[in-house]
C-alpha cells in the first residue's frame, strides 16, 4: 500500500534527523594525547575500545607505535603521528631516510585514519633540533607527495606557547624575536601546502606562573563577568585569550589564513597547589564544551578549533615534576581520573 503524505513526511524528517545527528557524531569529537610512559598501561587494542566509548573521535601519537597504528585500524578515530625530535637530524639531511620513515611507519598503515604526521615536538624555541626542522618538514611533505598521501595526510609540527614573545593583549600578540626566522619559514611552509599551526595551550601553566594578574576562575572558565577587554574583543576565558594571541602572532608575520589546531591542552589532577582534582575535572569539562560548541575565540567567532586533551592516562614512569604524572583523563586500570562529559 502506498504511503500517505503525512508517513512520507515522518520518513522524510526520520531520515534528515538521522542525518544531522551522523554530523554531529562525525564532527564534534575531542581528542587526547595517547603517551605511553608508564608500566601498567592497557593493550592498545582495548583503549580503542575505551576511546569509541566515551565518543573521543581523535588521537595524538608522540611516537609512531606500530601497535597502536595497527589497533586503530578501521576504527573511526583519526590520528596524528609524531616524528621523535631524535630522528630529526637524520630527516633533515636525507631525503631517502624521510622516504624510509614514511614507508615504515604510515604507508602500511593505510587502514588506520591518519591524519596528520607531527614533525618533532615543541622544538622551539631553544632545542638543539632547531636547524633540522623546516628541513625534516619539508622532506617529509616530499616523502607523502612520493607516497601519493599528500591530499590525506598534512604535515605540521607542534609548537609550545613559550614561541609567543607577547600575549597581552591577544591583539599585540607577536612571536618572540628568537623564533621568528624559523617561525616565518615554517608559516610559509603551512600556507604552501594548506596544513594547520599546531600548538600547545595550558592555562594551567599561565596561571600558576602568574597567579597574581591570571584569576583562577579566568583560567577554568568560570569567569562569569569579562576579565579582558581588548578593543571590541571581551574575553571571560585564558584559553580564548591565547589562542587569539597565536592568531595575531600568525598575522604579524603575514599569515592570517592558517588554521590552528591545539595539539594539548591539559590540567593536573594533582602534584601542585592549584592541581587539583575539583579543578582538573572542571578545566576539562569546560574545555570540551567550549571547543565542541564550534563557538570559536573572539578573534575568530564560530571558528572550530581541532583540540587534543593531555593526556589519556596518569603515567607512572614520566620524568619532570610531579605534576607530569598527573594530566590523565583515566587511570592505568581505565576507570576515569575524575567525571567527564566527552559529548556537545
Amino acid at each position: 500500500m502506498a504511503a500517505s503524505n503525512e508517513q512520507m513526511k515522518r520518513i522524510v524528517i526520520g531520515f534528515i534527523a538521522i542525518f544531522c545527528c551522523s554530523i554531529v557524531t562525525d564532527g564534534d569529537k575531542i581528542g587526547v594525547n595517547y603517551g605511553m610512559l608508564g608500566d601498567n598501561l592497557p593493550p592498545a587494542d582495548q583503549v580503542v575500545t575505551l576511546l569509541n566509548g566515551h565518543n573521543i573521535g581523535k588521537m595524538k601519537l608522540f611516537d609512531p607505535n606500530g601497535g597502536a597504528l595497527n589497533a586503530f585500524a578501521n576504527s573511526g578515530i583519526d590520528v596524528i603521528v609524531g616524528v621523535s625530535n631524535v630522528d630529526l637530524q637524520a630527516i633533515s639531511s636525507s631525503q631517502d631516510s624521510a622516504n624510509g620513515w614514511v614507508n615504515d611507519n604510515i604507508v602500511p598503515y593505510s587502514t588506520t585514519s591518519i591524519k596528520y604526521i607531527a614533525v618533532g615536538n615543541e622544538v622551539l624555541p631553544s632545542t638543539g633540533y632547531v636547524s633540522y626542522l623546516v628541513p625534516a618538514m619539508t622532506n617529509i611533505q616530499t616523502a607523502i607527495q612520493n607516497a601519493n598521501l599528500q591530499n590525506k595526510i598534512k604535515v605540521s609540527t607542534p609548537h609550545s606557547f613559550g614561541v609567543i614573545g607577547n600575549s597581552y593583549p591577544p591583539s599585540q600578540g607577536a612571536f618572540s624575536d628568537g623564533v621568528k626566522d624559523t617561525m616565518s619559514s615554517i608559516l610559509k611552509f603551512l600556507s604552501d601546502n594548506g596544513a594547520p599551526f599546531m600548538a600547545n595551550v595550558y592555562p594551567y601553566f599561565s596561571y600558576a606562573g602568574d597567579t597574581n594578574s591570571n584569576h583562577l576562575d579566568y583560567a577554568l572558565f568560570q569567569s562569569t563577568a569579562t576579565a579582558v577587554t581588548d578593543g571590541d574583543h571581551s574575553y571571560s576565558n585564558l584559553f580564548d585569550a591565547m589562542v587569539d594571541s597565536i592568531f595575531s602572532a600568525m598575522e604579524a608575520l603575514g599569515y592570517s589564513n592558517i588554521p590552528l589546531i591545539v595539539t594539548e591542552s591539559g590540567w593536573p589532577s594533582a602534584g601542585a597547589d592549584a592541581a587539583t582534582t575539583d579543578n582538573a575535572q572542571a578545566y576539562n569539562n569546560n574545555l570540551i564544551q567550549h571547543v565542541l560548541s564550534n563557538a570559536g575565540t573572539p578573534k575568530r567567532p564560530g571558528t572550530n578549533i581541532e583540540t587534543y586533551i593531555f593526556a589519556l592516562f596518569n603515567e607512572d614512569q614520566k620524568t619532570g615534576n610531579e605534576i607530569e604524572r598527573h594530566f590523565g583523563l583515566f587511570n592505568p586500570d581505565q576507570s576515569p581520573a575524575y567525571s567527564v562529559n566527552f559529548s556537545p
